[in-house]
């Protein structure tokens, strides 16, 4: 089931998906440690579901999404969804007050959705393959694998003064949202 061609594909699509994971696990690192190891599976979960479907989706369908007016001004949103987290995230890493941000399923959702917009778009170039299903299935493994490794390596960051690590997370998803709109000029909007 495993080929090369997809393993790198995979990988390469999990990165955003890695880099949010990672940055939405600074955020629990007060939890209690039987609550991160439920989150950092949730997260994962979540996000090598959402890469799955997303391929496979995009491998059906994606090209009238992608190539569409809409699909193409869709990464303005995506980039705005971006912006706001790290807005978010800076915002908290200034206040002098000890407040623990919330993160809660619909933003996650969102998340998950934002950073699996290129699977779609992937997709379609799978839409050709006999079983697209099974390479998408592929590279939701992957996905999940990275995304885990990723929470594991957020939590090693004990000692790191949370203000510092917010604002690196605020960082990652400005970086993020500076590549989807660099995308997005790319592509001629």
């Amino acid at each position: 089931m495993f080929s090369m061609e997809i393993t790198l594909v995979g990988l390469a699509l999990a990165i955003d998906a890695a880099v949010a994971t990672f940055a939405l696990g600074v955020m629990t690192l007060h939890l209690p440690r039987q609550h991160k190891f439920s989150r950092g599976l949730y997260l994962a979960s979540l996000f090598g579901i959402f890469q799955f479907l997303m391929l496979w989706l995009g491998s059906y369908g994606g090209y009238l999404f992608t190539f569409s007016s809409f699909g193409h001004h869709f990464l303005l949103i995506v980039t705005a969804i971006f912006m706001l987290i790290a807005g978010k995230l800076f915002q908290e890493s200034f206040k002098s007050e000890s407040k623990q941000l919330k993160w809660g399923l619909a933003p996650t959702l969102i998340l998950a959705f934002a950073t699996s917009i290129d699977a779609l778009a992937t997709g379609v170039s799978l839409g050709t393959l006999p079983d697209a299903y099974l390479s998408a299935l592929e590279v939701g493994i992957i996905t999940f694998v990275v995304c885990a490794a990723a929470y594991v390596l957020s939590q090693n960051l004990k000692n790191l003064p949370e203000k510092w690590l917010l604002r690196v997370a605020g960082v990652i998803f400005l970086f993020l949202s500076l590549r989807v709109l660099s995308d997005y000029s790319r592509l001629g909007a």
